[in-house]
């Protein structure tokens, strides 16, 4: 029986999927403090874990459709996911079925089911040779999330964003000044740099001297549509792990980040180091915090449901329900309460607010806005960018960009963004 060392990628995939799906922990979060067979593995070994797991999780529903026409019935829960993993190695990601099918029967055993390894090798045999893959139909997303889409982009769109989530998300860099020589990719339109062949990020060009950080197109135009922030107060709330941060400090705001994660505000310190780039950083909760001077512009990127991001974490469906979405709509309001009310110090008098969040839904975007302008003195502010395809542009004058959008150049995330003007 071959241990965890000799199963190397897989095993550590295996414990990366079970870390996200017992505690209901994002991809990104179990890694921060990962399973022993993760962190045992050189850099290489835990990139290949690491997409693996993704990649399963992005394609469970089509393994899962392929699987139900090899089983007679569905096996415990820690074999269904060897057999995911396995059937989406081999027909996503290309390995050979061989190395697949042995350290799967492995796996089974590990996973203290071994009276199955034979079922999963004989099935996974079956599976490994002319299987039309995308004869599959694009998975749905759970009804919840789905009926709520459907609501607001109607069944095309919905059917359009599912299919995009099929496809992994681009590796976009925003460039602090100069884009460094040797640095291939494609300008996009709105300023970023989309890389087309990225390999290792930490051996391109400009990365050690801090010219560039990662950051998908959607994340950077927040920023972008503060205007020229070049001499002002700027507060970046709920600002790690950096980007936007990073973005207003180079366009030369004097910009206070704040933080209620120590953590990850370690994180956005170690950002600014590479970068060179100055902020004052700052750990505490936004709806408590309060500054001696207001200041002239807030960018509030909001504690969300994530779901435009869903390409780079497919496994959020899994661990997000609707009562989450509702908690965060209230946390969403809160903050938008605590920047527009004077009273509270935060924004100057006729200050300019960017309210974003990294959502498909409108109850986290657009309803937000809504409720907002009906409780305080403010205005939409028309987002005024080259760049900008006239589809994002919403009839209310706020921005929303999707992951089926740009889909010549590759997609970007789902964001919604409001600008606001603080009203005297």
């Amino acid at each position: 029986m071959a241990d965890t060392l000799s199963l190397g990628p897989r095993a550590a995939a295996m414990d990366l999927i079970a870390g996200v799906l017992e505690g209901r922990r994002s991809l990104s979060e179990v890694i921060v403090r990962p399973p022993d067979s993760f962190a045992a593995l050189p850099p290489e070994g835990r990139a290949r874990a690491q997409r693996l797991a993704t990649e399963t999780f992005r394609h469970m529903g089509r393994a899962d459709h392929h699987l139900r026409h090899a089983l007679c019935k569905a096996p415990p829960e820690p074999v269904i996911w060897v057999l995911r993993m396995a059937v989406t190695e081999m027909h996503v990601l290309g390995a050979p079925a061989h190395g697949v099918i042995n350290d799967a029967v492995d796996l089974t055993r590990r996973a203290g089911q071994p009276w199955l390894d034979g079922l999963v090798n004989a099935v996974l045999r079956r599976l490994s040779d002319g299987l039309d893959w995308a004869s599959a139909p694009v998975p749905r997303l759970p009804g919840w999330l789905r009926g709520a889409l459907q609501n607001a982009y109607g069944a095309k769109g919905t059917a359009a964003i599912e299919a995009a989530h099929l496809t992994p998300a681009p590796l976009d860099l925003t460039l602090r000044d100069a884009r460094p020589e040797g640095l291939e990719g494609d300008m996009l339109p709105t300023g970023s740099l989309r890389l087309r062949d990225p390999g290792q990020i930490s051996k391109l060009p400009g990365y050690e001297a801090g010219q560039w950080w990662v950051q998908d197109a959607a994340a950077a135009l927040p920023a972008r549509l503060l205007g020229d922030v070049a001499g002002l107060r700027v507060l970046d709330l709920c600002a790690a792990p950096g980007g936007k941060t990073m973005q207003l400090a180079a366009q030369g705001a004097a910009v206070t980040a704040l933080d209620i994660s120590a953590a990850r505000m370690v994180r956005l310190r170690e950002n600014l180091s590479r970068t060179g780039l100055q902020a004052e950083t700052i750990v505490a909760d936004a709806l408590e915090w309060r500054p001696e001077t207001p200041f002239d512009a807030i960018l509030l990127d909001a504690p969300c449901s994530a779901t435009g991001t869903l390409r780079r974490h497919p496994e959020l469906p899994l661990i997000r329900s609707k009562d989450d979405v509702k908690a965060l709509q209230a946390l969403q309001a809160a903050l938008l309460d605590r920047v527009l009310d004077p009273t509270h110090g935060l924004l100057r008098p006729g200050g300019r607010v960017v309210f974003c969040t990294c959502s498909l839904l409108p109850a986290e975007g657009s309803d937000q806005i809504v409720g907002a302008l009906a409780r305080h003195s403010a205005m939409i502010v028309p987002p005024m960018l080259s760049g900008l395809p006239e589809e994002w542009l919403l009839p209310d004058g706020c921005l929303r960009t999707r992951p089926d959008y740009w889909a010549d150049l590759g997609g970007l995330d789902g964001f919604f963004i409001a600008v606001l003007q603080h009203m005297p």
